[in-house]
């Protein structure tokens, strides 16, 4: 941020924000590494990976789709933690589109002053995205069925 004090060290009770929706594949190393700040101690992550079965069932792959407002929640259940004191800045991805086993489908990436602040934010936001996020996953089951979830 070149000629422009982050908003972080303007207000340090306010935590800079990156939120998106991509159907392109996730650069997930360096959307971790823009977390870092030089106020922080700890930067914690979560890194969502299409794994090959679900529930005793074999996935051969997944294809999320997602709500035109998918976006703008993400931004909303991150900004709940804009105000957490010592979160200096948070970074949430979601992959949509379809996605072959082991590639990347989610990022979540919080930098604090120390790291219990930073592993509370990202368990807390990982699981506000699960359970409020409309992304919806169509499983493709290696035995040419599929089934959908977040329905």
């Amino acid at each position: 941020m070149k000629g422009k004090t982050p908003p972080s060290l303007e207000d340090p009770m306010s935590a800079e924000i990156a939120t998106g929706i991509t159907d392109e594949p996730l650069d997930t190393g360096a959307l971790i590494d823009s977390a870092r700040r030089d106020t922080c101690g700890a930067v914690a992550s979560f890194i969502g990976v299409v794994r090959n079965h679900d529930g005793g069932e074999s996935v051969d792959a997944i294809e999320y789709s997602s709500h035109p407002s998918s976006q703008q929640i993400l931004r909303d259940i991150v900004m709940e933690f804009k105000d957490r004191p010592g979160v200096h800045r948070i970074v949430a991805w979601h992959r949509v589109g379809y996605l072959e086993i082991g590639e990347d489908a989610m990022v979540v990436a919080v930098a604090a002053e120390h790291r219990a602040q930073a592993f509370r934010a990202v368990e807390t936001i990982v699981e506000d995205v699960k359970a409020k996020l409309p992304i919806w996953k169509k499983q493709e089951l290696t035995d040419g069925s599929h089934n959908w979830s977040g329905l």
